[in-house]
């Protein structure tokens, strides 16, 4: 009866650990390559390192970090290779959501969407339109109704979110992603399924060939370092 409480007081302090973790990777404020040492990460929240331990492990399985035995964990540094690979599975997992979602879509879900496009082209920070583009995805996603595919996209768009924030740097990126996040919208609002599924392919593949640019122009820079 003793033991039970401490199991579920570690869990849930293990929780807020990797939920503070994934939302600085998330923003870029833990940048691709920043290692992060379990006894740093255990003092700054004032916790053992037993939970930044498990903390570390749900963060490798979301594909946010890679752990080395020696030296903690390392925020995943994806390759041009990987978010290629990344943005193809999102783009059929994605285009599958929409399907799904299509005939689900409440007057709150528009209404939730068409909100999020006049946010997003009223915002100028990048951080902020990230966020919010983020947040659109994750709306029409779940309005699919099948949580695996929403868990899946989820994962497969934290592991690049901070790649996004230099996609929407590009102040021609962020009004022509508005425009695209638009265009999902009025198709979703008019009912049109294929239109929607199009949409939503374009606007993935435009955003992987920014985003995969950005990062084989970084590491060509380095090289040359």
């Amino acid at each position: 009866m003793t033991t039970e409480p401490r199991r579920l007081e570690r869990r849930t302090t293990t929780d807020v650990v990797a939920a503070q973790l994934r939302d600085e990777i998330r923003r870029g404020e833990l940048a691709p390559g920043t290692w992060l040492r379990q006894g740093q990460v255990a003092e700054r929240f004032g916790v053992s390192t037993t939970p930044v331990r498990e903390a570390f492990a749900l963060l490798q399985a979301e594909g946010l970090v890679r752990i080395d035995a020696h030296r903690g964990a390392v925020v995943f540094h994806l390759t041009a290779e990987d978010l290629r690979e990344s943005y193809a599975i999102r783009e059929a997992l994605e285009s599958l959501g929409v399907i799904a979602a299509m005939p689900k879509l409440t007057p709150e879900i528009l209404w939730q969407l068409e909100s999020l496009t006049k946010q997003m082209r009223a915002e100028e920070d990048p951080t902020g339109w990230a966020d919010l583009n983020n947040r659109f995805h994750k709306v029409l996603v779940e309005a699919s109704g099948w949580p695996r595919l929403s868990s899946m996209v989820e994962n497969l768009r934290d592991a690049s979110s901070a790649y996004i924030r230099t996609f929407a740097a590009r102040g021609s990126r962020m009004s022509d992603g508005n425009k695209e996040h638009e265009e999902i919208f009025e198709a979703c609002r008019a009912g049109d399924v294929d239109r929607a599924e199009r949409a939503v392919r374009i606007h993935l593949r435009h955003a992987a060939e920014i985003v995969i640019e950005d990062q084989l122009r970084a590491s060509s820079e380095t090289a040359e370092a």
